[in-house]
């Protein structure tokens, strides 16, 4: 009988050589949760008997949702009828959609309002914590991810033609331009250009360009004048923002608007994002449904 369950690990393994080692990893964890409990190989389990084994060893539903790929891959090596797990997938796929929608409005209720959010951003400026003031100003108005506040600031949209790999703030004379290539859904939406005007954004730049060493590329996250990796980028953007992550903010802003007149505020904010409003709905725990507009 374990040779059985080593056997079947082992033709899974002999066709993985493409898989991630964490894949690997995970599906190794979950194939021997589900055999130490059912006692046999995976494809020498009835389905009904793998479900029961899934529902038992865990309660929370992403780790159910592991157990339950884990059943479907194996009986697919084995060319067998996976319909009933299948539909316990379905099932699962529900599950997990209401457990995040109840931990997000947990956690909603614990995050501070906009108010409160545009407050903290109002006294990194009478701080004169200019670097991070802009970095807060620029999630904040343009509803972004981490990553697409890495910016080098430069003062010609020739300069963004040098690298088109990199997200940029270009200060002009008259207003400023902020270009993101490199974000998560940059091959979706492709580049993405915004030009804004900032009487209080121009002093920051221009107090931030006094503050760097001079005649070095100005990295506005940066660590010894160059840019952070994503784990220090974080960190730092935990800490302007008082603990607060970018998914944070975003829920802040979204969950700000009140009612269905504000949809074309939902526009502006997602295509800022790079996402679509749907997405920006169901995920960030509006007081409304996706449904009620479509």
């Amino acid at each position: 009988m374990a040779d059985s369950i080593e056997t079947e690990w082992q033709n899974y393994l002999a066709g993985s050589c493409f898989k991630s080692k964490y894949t690997i990893s995970s599906y190794k964890n979950a194939h021997r949760r589900l055999t130490d409990y059912l006692g046999v190989a995976i494809k020498d389990a009835s389905q009904k008997k793998i479900i029961e084994a899934i529902e038992e060893i865990a309660n929370n539903p992403n780790t159910k949702a592991s157990l339950s790929n884990c059943g479907i891959v194996f009986y697919n090596l084995n060319e067998m009828d996976n319909k009933k797990l299948l539909k316990h997938k379905q099932t699962i796929t529900e599950e997990i959609n209401k457990h995040r929608i109840k931990k997000g409005k947990e956690k909603t209720l614990n995050l501070p309002s906009k108010s409160d959010l545009d407050q903290r951003l109002k006294k990194l400026f009478i701080d004169e914590r200019w670097g991070d003031y802009i970095i807060l100003w620029l999630m904040i108005n343009f509803n972004t991810r981490n990553a697409d506040v890495n910016v080098e600031i430069v003062n010609s949209i020739h300069a963004t033609k040098l690298d088109k790999t990199r997200n940029y703030l270009v200060r002009r004379k008259e207003d400023f331009v902020f270009i993101r290539n490199s974000y998560k859904t940059a091959r979706t939406y492709g580049q993405k250009r915004h030009t804004f005007k900032s009487i209080h954004m121009d002093r920051a730049v221009k107090y931030f360009t006094n503050e760097m060493p001079p005649n070095m590329p100005l990295h506005l996250i940066h660590s010894n004048g160059e840019p952070m990796n994503d784990l220090s980028l974080t960190n730092k953007i935990k800490t302007i923002s008082g603990g607060l992550t970018e998914s944070d903010i975003n829920k802040i802003q979204v969950s700000a608007i009140e009612d269905l007149a504000d949809y074309k505020s939902l526009k502006i904010m997602a295509e800022r994002r790079g996402t679509d409003v749907d997405t920006l709905i169901s995920h960030y725990n509006l007081k409304f449904q996706s449904k009620d507009i479509f």
